[in-house]
């Protein structure tokens, strides 16, 4: 049968805020009973990971990626709280019952701790963070190189290669020098005068200037051309390339150099997935230039209201072919469920329409428009002569990839299918 691998992507947790928002009660009465209330509704954030950790409980999960952000403010003390949380809830790490399941972190701006960051040193600020993560057994942050995340599953392949896109997050020296020293002069007031309702507006609304580092860009290329084509490139940074779609007024909040990896990425010769978080909402979007293969962009929502199970579809002989998004979403009862699928081909330039065997098989499609999978299967065998189901079956799935059909009951056994061609 096909090969794949599951990686879970979970958006910015935001500790301790996510633990004191979102109920799904609309409570009037101050007085109500708060055991009663709490027996009623329930944490947003405590069911998402309630359901992370089930996920993880019921095995096939190659990997899972945490999209930065995971504090409110910089909090160095709540760095501690909030690792622990990560590392106990869902029992990743070191010495504890997840200990196998690959942990990629990302640094967030909001993960930035803003005094320490004006002090000399370009990598101190990543420090206690890295520091906390190390205490509670789970991996480091990317500082000045990025780290590889390697999920393997047989011949089917994911190299995860995890970014440091904070570099300008909070640092004086990034200020433009005509203005640098009153800036950096009315920030450090701010931090230290403007108590708890400046200090969050300062986060929400920052002078800062996100941007990878020119190195880490090279590294990433130079791993990119080095690694074997049949291995799918995946990019994990806090950070969108792409302007998100709600306008957002706010200074130098959007990645400085997204364009120039953006480029580079497209120029690899190879489909590559950019996974992301930052901006609290979820579009897929594939980027596409002439002669260029796709750069596929998924982002995360806040963890509060959610997270991703990415599904990466490999052929039997182990080439990427396809990412299956399953989001996790609450719907307007609070009940978390997975909402509809989002299947994205990773074919890039090897695409398969014009193979002989699928166009037998779709021209079948489209005279029938709808078959279920045994009566596929009774017509197979006069097209493939061995394999019948295992051919048949990489077949459909080439042609979802592709955008030629389209399958009902795809989470089950392949007898239940229902397929459908998508004129």
């Amino acid at each position: 049968m096909l090969l794949r691998l599951r990686v879970l992507q979970v958006g910015d947790v935001h500790l301790p805020s996510a633990m004191k928002s979102g109920r799904n009660i609309d409570q009037k009465d101050a007085a109500f009973s708060v055991e009663l209330r709490n027996l009623i509704s329930s944490l947003p954030i405590k069911v998402v990971f309630r359901q992370i950790y089930k996920i993880l409980e019921e095995g096939d999960v190659g990997g899972i990626v945490f999209m930065g952000d995971l504090t409110d403010a910089g909090d160095l003390e709540g760095y501690d709280r909030t690792c622990q949380f990560i590392a106990n809830s869902l029992q990743l790490g070191e010495g504890r019952r997840h200990a196998a399941i690959p942990v990629g972190v990302v640094p967030g701006n909001h993960d930035i701790n803003r005094p320490l960051a004006l002090e000399p040193g370009i990598t101190t600020k990543f420090d206690p963070l890295n520091a906390a993560l190390k205490r509670a057994s789970l991996p480091p942050l990317p500082v000045e190189q990025s780290l590889t995340l390697p999920i393997v599953s047989g011949s089917a392949k994911v190299s995860i290669n995890l970014m440091n896109s904070c570099w300008g997050c909070g640092a004086r020296e990034y200020i433009p020098e005509d203005f640098r020293e009153g800036i950096g002069r009315a920030i450090e007031e701010t931090l230290e005068k403007g108590g708890e309702k400046a200090l969050k507006t300062y986060y929400d609304r920052q002078f800062d200037t996100p941007a990878f580092s020119e190195p880490s860009i090279t590294h990433l290329v130079q791993s990119g051309r080095m690694t074997d084509a049949s291995t799918l490139l995946v990019v994990a940074a806090h950070h969108n390339l792409l302007p998100q779609r709600q306008p957002r007024i706010a200074q130098y909040t959007e990645l400085v150099n997204s364009g120039a990896i953006r480029g580079s990425l497209g120029e690899l010769d190879r489909p590559v997935v950019y996974l992301h978080g930052h901006i609290h909402v979820d579009p897929v979007e594939t980027i596409t230039a002439p002669k260029a293969s796709p750069l596929i962009c998924i982002s995360a929502p806040a963890a509060e209201d959610g997270f991703n199970v990415l599904d990466f579809v490999f052929t039997r002989s182990g080439m990427p072919l396809s990412c299956q998004i399953t989001p996790w979403r609450f719907d307007a009862s609070g009940i978390l469920h997975p909402a509809e699928r989002v299947a994205v081909s990773l074919l890039g330039k090897r695409r398969r329409s014009h193979d002989a065997t699928l166009n037998k098989i779709y021209s079948y499609m489209l005279e029938k428009r709808e078959l279920y999978w045994n009566e596929l299967i009774n017509v197979a065998p006069p097209i493939f002569t061995t394999d019948v189901e295992e051919q048949t079956r990489e077949a459909i799935e080439l042609l979802i990839a592709d955008e030629s059909v389209l399958v009902e009951n795809y989470d089950s056994s392949p007898s239940a299918w229902i397929i459908r061609a998508n004129i």
